[in-house]
């Protein structure tokens, strides 16, 4: 039996034409690029909120801190500045906690929740595999953590010694707590309970190519609020958030 005519275009519509199938193929390739892009787009902006948090407790620890001790965490006190905070963030284990060399996963297990609170999900940087990755380092002339700060304006500061947070000017803009991504192939791992500061002076990216929280920094600041900040410079990051004046022992 020969097809008629309405047969033939209706096996006709049934199928595809190279160019509609074509078609098909570019609309699902973009709607599949589109999702991904959400998808990633969802995924930092979890990670922001996650490293937000952690600074937000970070700030919750050294506040403690200050209300025990009256300043903040300072070398002279002979441990890392995240040691001196351990125990505000949830640490119940072992008092002693002096030191400057990193903490070890394998004699300090219990360690593991209060360290997540240092390690962004952002930071992709390698450490070593026994080691709490850091992923924050502390402002030395906010705090006094370490000699320098008499060449931001307090000549008059001990050094090594932490201050109280009552003498630091401008603590809505004086950063105190700033990322700091740096691995095994840096030279210098940032991990917990090492001791060292803000070797990078700001938070955010190490570099412009670098693209963390989609290109902005976390910063927490010396009255305990957090911001996410457009990447800038080093040199800009310091003039505008760092306490005090440059080269100054006024």
């Amino acid at each position: 039996m020969k097809p008629n005519a309405l047969t033939t275009r209706i096996r006709h519509h049934l199928g595809f034409t190279l160019t509609e199938l074509m078609v098909v193929i570019v609309i699902v390739s973009i709607l599949a690029t589109l999702a991904f892009m959400v998808g990633n787009r969802v995924k930092e902006k979890a990670t922001t909120v996650t490293c937000t948090n952690n600074l937000r407790q970070i700030g919750l620890g050294l506040a403690a801190h200050q209300a025990d001790f009256r300043r903040f965490p300072g070398k002279n006190d002979g441990k890392a500045w995240d040691r001196a905070i351990l125990p505000y963030l949830g640490y119940a284990g072992s008092d002693n906690l002096k030191g400057n060399s990193g903490l070890s996963k394998s004699k300090f297990p219990d360690l593991v929740d209060a360290a997540a609170y240092f390690a962004c999900p952002s930071d992709k940087k390698m450490r070593s595999s026994d080691k709490f990755p850091r992923s924050y380092s502390i402002v030395p002339w906010t705090t006094n953590w370490s000699n320098g700060t008499q060449f931001r304006g307090w000549r008059g500061r001990p050094f090594n010694e932490g201050v109280p947070m009552s003498i630091v000017k401008n603590p809505t803009t004086a950063a105190v707590v700033v990322e700091w991504h740096a691995g095994t192939d840096d030279g210098t791992e940032n991990v917990v309970g090492q001791g060292g500061h803000a070797y990078h002076d700001r938070g955010g990216p190490d570099g412009p190519d670098d693209d963390l929280h989609n290109r902005n920094q976390i910063v927490l600041f010396a009255d305990g609020h957090t911001e996410v900040l457009p990447f800038m410079s080093n040199s800009d990051f310091v003039e505008k958030y760092w306490p005090g004046k440059i080269g100054s022992t006024d």
